[in-house]
C-alpha cells in the first residue's frame, strides 16, 4: 500500500501543489463586515470612518488579487486580518483599554513625526494611515510588527499582554514602529543597505577596519558547504543583514532619545555570541548572521549614536556607557556559533565596535532620495529641548502627578521617555509610575 503521490516527488509538481493549497486560503468577507461594524460601535476606533471603509475594500481586493497572482502571499494577509480582528475585539469587549489608548497614543505620535515629510508617493500605506496596538501574547521579548503592502489604512504593532504593567518596557513600541516605517517607506531598505555595504568596505580598504578573513565551514557537521569571506565581505554582510533592527534601535533613540537605549539594555543584555544561521533553498545553502546586532555591538551602537545625535547627551551616555562597562563580558572578540557550542566566526570586539560607530553615522546623516532627500535625524530628532521636557515629566511621574502630560510642548513620546527616567530614579514607585502613565497620558 502506497500513501504518498511519487509524483509530487520533484520540485515542479510540489511548487504546482503548494499553489493550489495556498490558493484555498481566504478571508470571509462578510466576517470583515461584521468586525468594522463592531469598531463603528467601538469608541476607541469610531473615528476612523475613513480607514474602516478603507481596510473593507483593501481586503477584497487585496484577497482577491492573492488568490489570482500571488498565492503565497494570502497567508500574510490572513494573519494580519485576524492580528487587526483582535485589535477590535480587544476594544470592543473592553480588555486593557487604559493600556491600549495610551499605547496608540505612543505609537501614533512616532509614526507621524517620521512619516510627516516623506512624499505620499513614497509610502506603502494609504495616506494617513492610523497605528494601531495589538495585545498579543507572549514575554518580554515578543515584540513584532506587520510590515505594510498595498494601501494598508492601519499599521499592527505588538505589544505582548506581560508588558502592559510594566510601562519601561514599552520603549519597544518606537523600535517596532521604526521597523513599520522602514517597510513602508519605498526603496528605504535598498538604499540604508546600500549606505552601510559601502562604508563599511570603503573603512576596511582605507584601514579604519582591519576585519580578518572569515571561512564558514559546515564539513565538520558532514554538511558540504564552505563560504571564504574577505573582511570588507564579511563585515559588510553583517551590516546589511542587520540594517533594519539598527535603524530600528535608532528611530528609538530619535524618538526617545536615552531612555531608549537604558530600556533596550533590560531587554537584551550585554551578550559578545550570537547565532549564525544558514538555509537550505532550491540552489543550495545560503549563510547569514542573526538579524539582531549582537547586544554587545547593539549597545556600543546605540551609545555612539546618542553621542552624535547631540553633545547635550554626552554626560547620559556617559553614564550609560559606564553601566556598559560594569555588565559586559571581559572577551576580545564577538563570537557567532552553530550549533551553540561551535564558534563558526569570530571578529575582535574592538573592530566591531569600531564598525557600530561607522554605522551610527551612516544611520543618523546619510540623506536617502526616499526620504525626500534628508537624513533620519532631519525626519525626526531628538535635541537638548526634548529631553529638558522629559526631565521635568520624570519629576511628576515620581510623585504621581497626573498633569505630567501637559508640560508645554510635551508629546506621548516625552512621556514615554521619562517612565525609563523616573523608576531609575525612585524604583520603589513602580505601581504608582505605570499606574500615572497609562491612565493620564
Amino acid at each position: 500500500m502506497s500513501y504518498l503521490n511519487t509524483e509530487l516527488n520533484n520540485e515542479s509538481s510540489w511548487k504546482d501543489l503548494l499553489i493550489k493549497i495556498h490558493r484555498r486560503v481566504e478571508i470571509d468577507i462578510n466576517e470583515v463586515n461584521r468586525v468594522i461594524e463592531l469598531a463603528r460601535r467601538t469608541p476607541m476606533l469610531s473615528r476612523y470612518e475613513d480607514e474602516l471603509r478603507q481596510l473593507s475594500i483593501f481586503l477584497e481586493y487585496a484577497t482577491q488579487y492573492y488568490q489570482q497572482s500571488d498565492p503565497a502571499g494570502l497567508s500574510d494577509l490572513v494573519e494580519f486580518w485576524e492580528r487587526y480582528r483582535a485589535t477590535v475585539i480587544q476594544r470592543y469587549t473592553s480588555i486593557t483599554p487604559v493600556e491600549l489608548h495610551a499605547a496608540d497614543k505612543v505609537v501614533k505620535d512616532i509614526f507621524g513625526q517620521f512619516l510627516n515629510n516623506i512624499p505620499n508617493e513614497n509610502i506603502a500605506y494609504s495616506k494617513d494611515a492610523a497605528p494601531l496596538v495589538y495585545g498579543g501574547k507572549g514575554g518580554l521579548g515578543a515584540y513584532f510588527t506587520h510590515p505594510p503592502g498595498w494601501n494598508r489604512p492601519f499599521a499592527i504593532i505588538n505589544l505582548p499582554h506581560t508588558a502592559f504593567d510594566n510601562v519601561w518596557q514599552w520603549l519597544a513600541l518606537p523600535h517596532e514602529t521604526g521597523h513599520d516605517t522602514y517597510a513602508t517607506v519605498k526603496g528605504l531598505q535598498e538604499e540604508l543597505e546600500t549606505a552601510l555595504a559601502e562604508r563599511m568596505k570603503k573603512a576596511v580598504e582605507n584601514g579604519e577596519l582591519n576585519i580578518p578573513e572569515i571561512l564558514i565551514d559546515l564539513t565538520p557537521f558532514d554538511i558540504n558547504y564552505q563560504h571564504q569571506y574577505s573582511g570588507a565581505e564579511f563585515i559588510v554582510t553583517i551590516w546589511k543583514n542587520w540594517a533594519n533592527e539598527a535603524q530600528a534601535d535608532l528611530m528609538g533613540l530619535l524618538s526617545c532619545g536615552a531612555s531608549a537605549i537604558v530600556a533596550l539594555q533590560q531587554i537584551i543584555g550585554f551578550g559578545s555570541k550570537d547565532n549564525w544561521r544558514f538555509s537550505r533553498t532550491f540552489s543550495g545553502i545560503e549563510d547569514a548572521p542573526e538579524e539582531h546586532p549582537t547586544s554587545y555591538v547593539r549597545n556600543a551602537l546605540n551609545i555612539a549614536a546618542l553621542k552624535k545625535i547631540s553633545p547635550s547627551h554626552n554626560q547620559i551616555a556617559d553614564e550609560i556607557e559606564a553601566r556598559f562597562e560594569a555588565l559586559r563580558p571581559e572577551v576580545d572578540d564577538i563570537e557567532w556559533y552553530f550549533p551553540e557550542e561551535h564558534v563558526i566566526a569570530k571578529c575582535p570586539v574592538s573592530e566591531m565596535i569600531k564598525s557600530a560607530e561607522i554605522a551610527a553615522d551612516v544611520i543618523l546623516k546619510q540623506t536617502m532620495p526616499s526620504l525626500g532627500n534628508r537624513s533620519y535625524q532631519e525626519m525626526i530628532d531628538f535635541t537638548h529641548l526634548d529631553q529638558s521636557i522629559v526631565n521635568q515629566i520624570t519629576d511628576l511621574l515620581v510623585s504621581g502627578d497626573p498633569t505630567f502630560s501637559q508640560i508645554t510642548n510635551a508629546s506621548p513620546r516625552h512621556c514615554l521617555a521619562a517612565t525609563v527616567f523616573a523608576f531609575e530614579k525612585n524604583p520603589k514607585k513602580v505601581d504608582l509610575i505605570n499606574r500615572t502613565f497609562k491612565h493620564f497620558i
